[in-house]
Order: structure tokens, then sequence, then C-alpha cells
């Protein structure tokens, strides 16, 4: 007798790659979220005294330009931190309709400023009408990762050319055998990223979505952006693949499942004016000297008296002292010897009616989420803008 046992082997090694992968993500989700507090933190610093710096420039129209640059610069570095998160599944995304042919035409305007004059950059916009939800920061990482890495694979080639395109897709029964995982049906918007550079070989091309792994030379890739693709993508709930010759060029194509909802232009960022205090006072509390003291600085001048405390203890002693004179305490949520939730607690054991706006350097839902569900608490993500400051302050003073 003979009893037979069929296995596809091929599955098994799927399943421990994607295992591998996760144990990938989680080390780098550690890496960053043990870094983004510190890095945030240092982002706040110098966004406070750019501002403060840029109040005592005012007729001076190019250092203005300089310190413009250099805000611009920090909140860029703070939003590689927060897409970071988001790819080691370390925070949330913004997840909303875009139309994606719109946006995309505003983000090869910024892209294209990279490209060297020797490069022929031609770009193909289909339908503006393909709505898809998504990330708006998320989407440009995609990009900015894709077509810098065209430019770079066209060191050296002649004739250099990056393509970028946008179309509709329908998934027929190829697409459907090919993404047997989770497939969606239906139409897609569909982006093509094609270069005539020196191509992947067909031994590395399996390997170019893991963690780390590059085929530039040292100092010239971390092996993060393909990486950071591949989770930005499955984020929208949509395929890449990839095809390539080497000595002839690559194409990756990217499919976005389609809305059926239609608009017709990109959100755009309200600009905030920034909104001046009373005289009221305010108990700042955090335990970066510099983050502290900036913010001391920033405050008065937008016309708020302002106390200090350098931990969640120390506040609460200063609060003690001052119960009746403070309106408002900017408690930092992580700090040693006692985190501002923690606080914000014991301070309204001694006051019920305290207003309370938190502050921090990591992604606040995580960090809220594990203490405690009061909505009403309003968070600042470091580093903020002076005009966000300034409205959250005014808006916790008038609740």
């Amino acid at each position: 007798h003979y009893v037979g046992i069929q296995s596809d082997l091929s599955k098994i090694e799927d399943i421990e790659a994607r295992f591998h992968q996760s144990q990938k993500l989680e080390a780098i989700g550690t890496l960053v979220g043990g870094i983004a507090h510190d890095f945030n933190n240092i982002l706040a610093g110098i966004t406070g005294n750019i501002f403060l710096a840029k109040s005592k420039a005012q007729n001076d129209a190019g250092l203005m330009r300089n310190l413009d640059s250099v805000e611009a610069l920090s909140f860029r570095a703070a939003e590689m931190i927060s897409q970071l998160l988001a790819f080691a599944r370390k925070s949330t995304v913004s997840m909303k309709p875009i139309p994606l042919t719109v946006y995309l035409k505003e983000v090869m305007k910024l892209l294209s400023v990279s490209i060297p004059e020797n490069i022929k950059l031609s770009v193909h916009y289909g339908r503006d009408d393909l709505l898809v939800y998504g990330d708006n920061a998320l989407i440009h990482q995609i990009l900015m990762n894709l077509v810098n890495n065209a430019r770079d694979a066209l060191d050296g080639a002649e004739n250099p050319a990056i393509t970028v395109g946008i179309a509709s897709f329908t998934a027929d029964e190829s697409f459907e055998h090919a993404h047997t995982y989770q497939i969606n049906k239906g139409e897609f918007a569909h982006i093509t990223v094609q270069d005539n550079g020196c191509g992947i070989s067909h031994k590395q091309i399996d390997k170019i979505f893991d963690p780390f792994f590059t085929t530039k030379e040292q100092g010239k890739g971390t092996g993060l952006g393909l990486a950071m693709v591949y989770g930005a993508v499955k984020k929208h709930s949509g395929y890449i693949d990839v095809e390539s010759e080497p000595g002839v060029g690559t194409t990756f194509h990217l499919y976005f499942p389609v809305m059926e909802q239609e608009t017709t232009s990109v959100e755009e960022t309200e600009q905030l004016e920034i909104v001046e205090g009373n005289g009221e006072s305010i108990l700042l509390v955090d335990d970066e000297t510099n983050v502290l003291m900036t913010g001391r600085d920033v405050l008065e001048s937008l016309n708020y008296r302002i106390l200090t405390a350098a931990n969640g203890e120390e506040a609460v002693d200063v609060f003690k002292a001052h119960a009746a004179d403070i309106d408002l305490v900017i408690l930092d949520v992580v700090m040693p010897v006692l985190g501002g939730v923690e606080a914000c607690r014991m301070m309204r054991e001694i006051s019920p009616d305290v207003k309370v706006l938190f502050s921090t350097g990591y992604d606040k839902e995580q960090v809220l989420g594990q203490h405690e569900s009061d909505d009403t608490h309003a968070v600042l993500v470091k580093p903020f803008s002076i005009p966000d400051l300034s409205h959250a302050v005014r808006k916790s003073l008038d609740s």
C-alpha cells in the first residue's frame, strides 16, 4: 500500500519569503520609530529658530529667501520621517480621493527640476478623471524614488531618456493570472516610469524590493527606495511590476484602483495666518532644552506669558503653585520622570477645567492611543509651523 502527499513547495517558499520580508520591515520599523522622536524634536527647534530669525530679517530680502529655503527643507525632512514611519507601519497615512492625473502633473513639475538637461524627459497624460483613494505624500514619494532611480540608471547612457505616463487600464485575464493575490478587478490608473539606462540583471530583479538591497556603489544608495515604493503601493491596494533588460532599460508599472466618484482639482492646503495672543499665561512643558527655550521665545513673540517645566513632575509642581493664573498647558507626551498624559491627569485632579494641548515627535495616534481615547485633546505633531501652532493655541484657549 502507498500513501501519497502532494504539496506545492513554491507556495511554501513564497510564505517563507513573505515572513522574512515582514521581519525586515519590523526591524526597520523599530529603528525608524526610535529615531523619529529625537529627529522631529531637532527639527522643531530648527523651525522655531527660523521663525524668530525671519521676524528680525524682514528688511533683508536675500536673507529671507535663505531662511525660507531652510524652513522648506526642514519640513521636507519631517515629511521623509513621516513617510518612513508609514512605510514601517509605525504611523497612519492620510487617505483621501486624489485626481491622479492632475496630481501627477503637479509632481512632475517639481521632479523635472532634478533631471539634468542632457536627459530627455517626456510625460504623457491620460484622462483627468482617474480618481484614486490615496495619500499625497506617499504617492509623491513613489514617483520621486522611481524617477530618481531612472535618472541614476542613465549614467553613461547614449541619448538618455525618461518617459512617465498615466492611462486608464482594465484588468484582463492575463493580469488577473499574474496577480492572483487579492486581485482587485475593474479599472486601474496605470502609471509607467521608463528609462533606457543600464537595466537590471535577471539575477537581481527578484531582490530589488528587498530592504537594504541596492546595486549602487557604497554611499550612493540606501537600499530603501524601492522597498518604500513597494510598501507604499501595497498601502494603496495597488500592484507594481517591473520589466528590465540589461543594457536596454527598465520600466516600472504601477496600478492603482480607480474610484467611481469624480473631481476636477487637487485639494489645496489652506495657508494660515499667524494669530497672536492677548497676554494669556501658558505653561510650556518639554524635556528637550532647545525645544523648550525656542518654544518659549516663539510664544512670547506671539504675546503670551510663559512658564516652563522640563518634565511632567516639574510641570505638576509649577501648576500647583500657579493654577489660578495658567490659561493653557502645552504638554510633550513622552518625557522622563513623568509623561504628559499622566501629568495631565494629575493637573485635572487639581483643576478639572484646565485646558491642555499635547505635542509629540511621535505619531500621535500611536502614542496617545495607548494611553487614552479622549478625542477632545488637541495634538500638535513636531515639527509644526508657527501658524499651525498659533491657531492650535488660540483654538484651545477659546474652547
